[in-house]
């Protein structure tokens, strides 16, 4: 494995003077990452290639501090310098109403994209392998994804680096018992809990033992194949876009009318680069929609309105317009539930409030007995939050409770602000609730949707003198 890394792989991925951040996580993948990396610098000086570990404590198993100490001792034995993180991986899963891998996943990827500017890294090396490949593509495929998804983990890409994509599970074992190299074991990776445990608890070694016992191999030459594919076909979209690009003065996407002769492949990938300039949403728009805009055939007036944006056909072509209309339509709605149902109310200290209209009160409190805040929100569990008074009052303008605007957003921890419709798609609101939902606000800046998140913004640390911000119902909620 080493002399296919050191001769064929590593040359191509690292290049001259490099210096890479390692993530580690002290398993064997990663550690025998880290050694091989190691070694490969120390063999081939002359290339200047500097490492620094990085490590991440969820804070959720018990042998979490004995993976710290294993990495810190490997870190000092190769004399390369390390980093650890330690944070509360569960609290921050429920914060941003994620599930727990997705959310610590985020976390530590947002870590380490800032510790690379610390440390003016070029590189990060994960230590993917073939496994994770054949089990990443299976996910993807049943969830029903193209062609960009079913391409897989890539080797390379940006700054991230998979020296052992290409490397079966037993090749990584069989070279760390060859080198001696110590890890840790997680269990919970063997527990099946997460729907990726499972395709690679149950459903990969069924598929190697009834129908191909080297699966793994030919759905990591199915991932490269396709990453071939969408290579070619993103360069063919790069030159269409040129191409069929259309704007006005007003600064409207469009694609000139011809575009309705491209084949699907390269008309899709059009549509939803045009989708995603007028939305901002990354993930581009939905296969439905595209279909229906394709099912169109170019007919000069079909109109379509869509999330965020709506579609027109004109004579020059078709065109993506931001909805105006539909944001007004919902600012003003917002205005008149503020105004009829639920005013701003401005919070003062040691106060409650009453919200008549949703048979609800909310109190600003430095001390509460939990006895007084009888009642519930219906299903919803968060009726309290806590922040720090210290950090409340370096907001100069009034904290409200009141129902949402346009422009809200909230902020999260390694994340950064989010606007309140992402938050609300996320954890599948309605719209019907989203505008009758009471909210925390100074400005534009959330700080808590009761029943939903709370903002990172304004929490307490051990030291902070403590605010409690309560929601109590009155009566049956009318939300």
């Amino acid at each position: 494995m080493y002399e296919k890394l050191r001769t064929h792989i590593l040359p191509h991925q690292i290049p001259l003077n490099a210096k890479v951040m390692v993530a580690v996580s002290g398993g064997p993948d990663s550690i025998a990452l880290s050694h091989i990396l190691w070694r490969y610098s120390q063999e081939n000086s002359s290339k200047g290639i500097s490492l620094v570990l990085t490590h991440v404590h969820h804070g959720v198993r018990k042998e979490s501090d004995q993976e710290v100490q294993l990495v810190q001792e490997i870190a000092a034995k190769w004399d390369i310098p390390c980093i650890i993180h330690r944070f509360d991986a569960k609290t921050y899963a429920h914060t941003m109403g994620q599930s727990f891998q997705e959310a610590a996943r985020e976390w530590r990827y947002a870590r380490w994209k800032e510790d690379m500017g610390v440390e003016g890294c070029t590189l990060l090396a994960t230590a993917h392998h073939l496994g994770d490949q054949a089990e990443t593509i299976l996910y993807r495929l049943l969830r029903g994804s193209g062609t960009a998804g079913l391409a897989g983990i890539y080797p390379t890409k940006d700054s991230i680096i998979r020296p052992l994509l290409t490397f079966e599970k037993a090749d990584i074992l069989n070279y760390c018992a060859r080198e001696e190299l110590p890890y840790a074991l997680d269990r919970s990776n063997e527990e099946s809990v997460y729907v990726r445990n499972r395709i690679r608890l149950e459903l990969l070694p069924s598929l190697e033992k009834d129908y191909n016992p080297r699966i793994q191999e030919a759905l990591g030459r199915t991932g490269e194949l396709l990453r071939w594919d969408e290579e070619y076909i993103a360069q063919q979209v790069e030159i269409a876009w040129k191409h069929y690009n259309l704007s006005d003065s007003l600064g409207t996407v469009g694609l000139k009318s011809e575009v309705f002769t491209e084949p699907a492949a390269i008309f899709s990938r059009l549509l939803r680069r045009a989708a995603m300039l007028v939305t901002g949403e990354t993930r581009g728009l939905g296969y439905t929609y595209v279909s229906k805009i394709m099912g169109s055939e170019g007919k000069i007036g079909w109109m379509q309105d869509i999330p965020g944006m709506s579609v027109k056909i004109t004579d020059e072509g078709i065109w993506f317009n931001c909805n105006t209309a539909s944001l007004e339509e919902h600012a003003i709605l917002d205005q008149k539930i503020i105004n009829q149902a639920s005013p701003e109310i401005a919070l003062e200290m040691g106060h409650w409030s009453v919200i008549p209209s949703l048979n609800l009160e909310v109190g600003l409190l430095k001390e509460w007995n939990l006895s007084s805040s009888n009642g519930s929100m219906g299903s919803q569990e968060s009726k309290v939050a806590v922040f720090s008074r210290e950090l409340l009052t370096q907001y100069p303008g009034q904290w409200l409770c009141r129902t949402r605007r346009q422009g809200d957003k909230m902020w999260f921890q390694g994340v950064g602000h989010k606007s309140l419709k992402k938050i609300f798609q996320e954890d599948n609101i309605s719209v019907k609730v989203r505008n009758k939902l009471p909210l925390i606000a100074n400005g534009s800046e959330v700080l808590w949707i009761p029943g939903v998140r709370q903002s990172d913004l304004c929490r307490p640390d051990q030291n902070s003198e403590r605010v409690y911000c309560i929601l109590k119902a009155t009566g049956p909620v009318l939300i």
